[in-house]
């Protein structure tokens, strides 16, 4: 089994509830995808807040503030 930690509540509920909701039409076939891996059991999505998003670090320009905070969560350390 897959963890991926995910910071948005919404995405993880809508991807839990069979119901198609009228909001995710631009999504749905990643949406259908989804769901289907996570009831074989593959993936299960895990709330991470947004601040503890250790795959910023990699994907978003950030303060250095933020980046050095991030850079010493996943251990590298400045030379």
């Amino acid at each position: 089994m897959t963890k991926i930690f995910i910071d948005n509540q919404a995405v993880i509920a809508i991807s839990k509830d069979p119901v198609c909701h009228g909001k995710t039409k631009n999504f749905n076939i990643k949406l259908y995808f989804l769901r289907e891996i996570q009831q074989n059991g593959e993936v299960i999505l895990v709330y991470c807040k947004s601040e503890d998003q250790l795959a910023d670090l990699f994907t978003k320009p950030l303060l250095v503030s933020k980046f050095e905070l991030l850079r010493q969560k996943i251990g590298v350390c400045r030379s």
